[in-house]
């Protein structure tokens, strides 16, 4: 869908001269540029969407940075600068989004142009993917790591996906130094490329091997249950027994849709609620037997909010998000 361009202009009621500068770096694109918001079809911007232009400001006056107009959508900004150097301005996204597509938009200030990119979805999703999304969580209680105690830490979204299976696994780097791998395919399924553990715990002593399994169905109603693959494991002292080698795999189940709940002192709505069943069978042994329960919840636009473990009857783990910051 091609682009056209949006005639501005600014009075010049305000006297003085135009600032001057330049929004280039030296490979002659634009400064370190951000996008922030989510992009979604039909949804017309607001003040959480906008990009973040870095502009070295040469002479004071007054100023207009705008794009052209892409797909429903434009950015502009206007003021004065008093004081040459280096600023970040934030140009405000007008418009509402007509496609699902990746948009390039044309910066232009005082005759320079770079370009900017953003990613319009169908709709909001429970896997952001946009670089540099990220998630601060706690464990309630702390976990023991190899050097200490393990209150909490932060997951961040890396630029490079993976394409497997038909589908494109987005990696999830965590300040823990674990990396984890997510995909969703084009029937609202949400896949992980890993171990049956809960996220960002570790129950096995040791393992064969990542497998691919769905965590998430959006679309699925309550009640709704599907099974993981079967993985290589070893196996007990999570349990306090014996490690021994057998199978691993995880059972799943719909447990509520379009629940609300308060995270981090936000309201949020659209969660959905997955309990995951972990079971084990050692080799050579007869039937699974369930090793470990709890629930995983989901909040459309920012992934998972809060899982819970139960450890015992009256014990349990948490990791629940403190924060977060979507791109």
């Amino acid at each position: 869908m091609a682009g056209c361009q949006k005639e501005l202009s600014v009075e010049n009621n305000m006297g003085g001269a135009k600032a001057e500068g330049t929004l280039l770096d030296s490979s002659g694109n634009c400064q370190s540029a951000i996008i922030r918001g989510s992009f979604v079809m039909d949804s017309t911007m607001t003040d959480s969407n906008y990009a973040l232009i870095n502009v070295n400001f040469t002479g004071t006056g007054k100023y207009v940075i705008s794009t052209d107009t892409v797909n429903g959508v434009w950015f502009i900004d206007s003021g004065y600068v008093q004081v040459a150097g280096s600023k970040t301005i934030q140009l405000k996204a007008y418009g509402t989004p007509i496609l699902p597509i990746t948009s390039t938009f044309l910066v232009q200030f005082n005759g320079q142009f770079c370009s900017i990119s953003i990613n319009t979805v169908a709709e909001l999703d429970y896997l952001p993917t946009n670089a540099g999304s990220n998630w601060t969580y706690q464990y309630l209680p702390s976990l023991m790591g190899s050097s200490g105690p393990l209150d909490s830490f932060k997951l961040t979204t890396l630029v490079q996906y993976i394409p497997y299976n038909n589908k494109n696994y987005y990696q999830y780097a965590t300040s823990l130094a674990d990396t984890f791998y997510f995909a969703k395919d084009a029937n609202n399924t949400y896949y992980e490329f890993g171990t049956v553990d809960f996220d960002y715990t570790s129950i096995f002593d040791d393992i064969g091997g990542f497998i691919e399994y769905p965590y998430l169905k959006d679309k699925a109603p309550v009640g709704t249950s599907w099974e993981s693959d079967e993985m290589d494991v070893l196996f007990g002292s999570f349990a306090g027994v014996a490690v021994k080698p057998g199978k691993a795999k995880s059972v799943f189940t719909i447990a509520g849709v379009n629940q609300t709940m308060t995270i981090a002192g936000k309201t949020l709505t659209n969660v959905i609620t997955v309990k995951r069943e972990i079971y084990f069978k050692e080799t050579g042994g007869i039937g699974f037997s369930k090793v470990l329960t709890g629930t995983s919840s989901y909040a459309k636009g920012i992934g998972m909010v809060d899982q819970n473990i139960i450890l015992s009857a009256t014990d349990s783990q948490s990791v629940t998000a403190t924060n977060w910051k979507i791109n």
